[in-house]
């Protein structure tokens, strides 16, 4: 008696935006956590100088990686948006420190998750993406939560909180280039040239305020450094495998984590009024938006 065997089943891959998404998250929590880092560094280092180092020290952790590709671990594509994406990341990395600080890390990082509302009208002019009514709802309760954190009046509201947002602004700016990067660069390339051209750029403020690293600050900003690499690793490969419209979900992590890293680390327990904010942003960043882009 003959017997015929099944088919071999076919090997179960997982769905390419899956893997994309759990990258994000990823690139998520490793920036969350040198958030973490760089607020206590800047009790002791100014943000302009702290960005060179950091940005260096990222540099020079790709370079022997991408020296063994030999000139592929160099070529680039769109050398003008590397530049963009690199002046943005100085900007981003410079309003980031200074607002970490100037304000409680829980309240900072809760303002930085604006960027995910500004990331709309971006993608709508530069990726042609489209928003429909829910997601301009949710863009009104999360500056609705900012309001209330901020309290219209107070002087957080007048210079620390207003830098915070205007971190925001620079961070979907940042982005929305790093899909673009993404879609044209090779990784690694892209990886030096943007932490390369982002320590030459800020180099010379950074002359103007530097002050002695101990060894112990400097373990911190290579552990900066490091996560740094792995997080806009990440972002990198998360872009290039799904649309920035299916990733966002991923960037509203930050919320979460940072509350914790916020009561963990520092032990910063926010005013009620602050917890309602926060619970505003976090509902308006996870409320539905209509129907998924179809793959």
């Amino acid at each position: 008696m003959t017997f015929v065997l099944p088919a071999r089943a076919a090997r179960w891959r997982p769905d390419s935006r899956l893997v994309a998404i759990f990258l994000m998250i990823g690139g998520v929590a490793a920036f969350t956590f040198v958030d973490t880092l760089t607020k206590i560094l800047t009790s002791r280092h100014e943000p302009v100088m702290l960005v060179f180092v950091q940005s260096g020290l990222a540099a020079a952790m790709v370079l022997p990686i991408a020296a063994s590709k030999g000139r592929a671990g160099f070529t680039i594509k769109s050398p003008r948006l590397l530049l963009i994406r690199s002046a943005l990341g100085v900007l981003v990395s410079f309003l980031i420190f200074t607002s970490l600080s100037l304000l409680p890390f829980t309240v900072a990082s809760s303002l930085f998750q604006l960027e995910t509302f500004f990331v709309i009208p971006l993608a709508i002019v530069l990726l042609k993406e489209k928003a429909d009514w829910r997601r301009w709802l949710a863009v009104a309760l999360g500056l609705s939560g900012a309001f209330l954190i901020l309290r219209p009046g107070s002087e957080a509201f007048q210079l620390a909180g207003l830098v915070a947002i205007a971190a925001a602004i620079a961070l979907a700016a940042k982005n929305i280039v790093l899909k673009m990067l993404a879609m044209n660069e090779a990784f690694l390339p892209a990886l030096f040239w943007m932490y390369a051209l982002m320590a030459a750029i800020a180099a010379i403020p950074a002359m103007f305020f530097w002050s002695p690293i101990g060894l112990g600050d400097l373990g911190l900003l290579l552990l900066s450094a490091t996560l740094v690499n792995a997080s806009n690793y990440c972002m990198l490969r998360a872009f290039s495998m799904a649309d920035a419209v299916v990733l966002t979900p991923a960037l509203h992590m930050a919320l979460p984590l940072a509350v914790m890293m916020g009561l963990v680390v520092f032990g910063e327990w926010p005013q009620p009024i602050v917890w309602a904010g926060i619970a505003l942003i976090f509902a308006a960043t996870f409320m539905p938006t209509g129907r998924k882009p179809k793959p």
